[in-house]
């Protein structure tokens, strides 16, 4: 769609995050998620996202493209 690649991906996880959010409530409320297992889980992605976000203004749009690539390959070959 033309969009600079650095504002599509960010807008794609913000979209990911916000659906997992939902749906994480549901299943929290329904008592199918422990607490003392997710909590591991949650620090993970915040410091997880801490450093993507510093990446993402860090790094090159090539570079960028680049890694997300290799991840792509190497997630769909599994």
């Amino acid at each position: 769609m033309r969009m600079p690649f650095k504002v599509s991906t960010a807008t794609s996880n913000f979209m990911i995050g916000v659906t997992a959010a939902a749906g994480a409530g549901v299943y929290l409320s329904e008592g199918y998620i422990e607490p003392g297992l997710a909590m591991p889980v949650m620090l993970g992605v915040t410091v997880g996202s801490w450093i993507g976000a510093h990446l993402l203004a860090s790094l090159r749009t090539s570079a960028l493209r680049m890694l997300f690539s290799v991840v792509v390959l190497l997630l769909g070959s599994r």
